[in-house]
């Protein structure tokens, strides 16, 4: 190999390599609010029903009295996409990362204003 094969060969491997880095799993925190969907737009956490509305409020006082780190949807079949909106929305009225845990897999919910 001549010196100008070897630096592409070195320069794709180094392509290559930073392509291929595998971001770091999505964390909860220590201590996630795991909510469910319920019948009627309502979550239920702590075996409590409530509105998107009171549930931020809810979490928003257990994230300064308990340490609440995030707010996890268990989605499972009754779960829609708008409960995953409406789990970005308690999460942002308690100023914390949302989620949503599906088949074993934690996926975090992005929502851009």
């Amino acid at each position: 190999m001549g010196v100008i094969q070897k630096a592409l060969f070195v320069v794709l491997v180094i392509a290559t390599g930073c392509a291929s880095v595998a971001r770091p799993e999505p964390s909860a925190g220590e201590l996630p609010a795991e909510i469910a969907a319920a019948p009627g737009d309502e979550f239920t956490w702590r075996g409590r029903n409530y509105s998107v509305e009171r549930m931020g409020d809810a979490i928003r006082t257990a994230k300064h009295s308990e340490g609440v780190t995030s707010v996890v949807l268990l989605y499972d079949q009754e779960a829609t996409v708008q409960d995953i909106i409406d789990v970005a929305l308690i999460a942002r009225a308690a100023s914390l990362p949302a989620f949503y845990a599906q088949d074993g897999k934690l996926n975090h919910i992005e929502v851009s204003r």
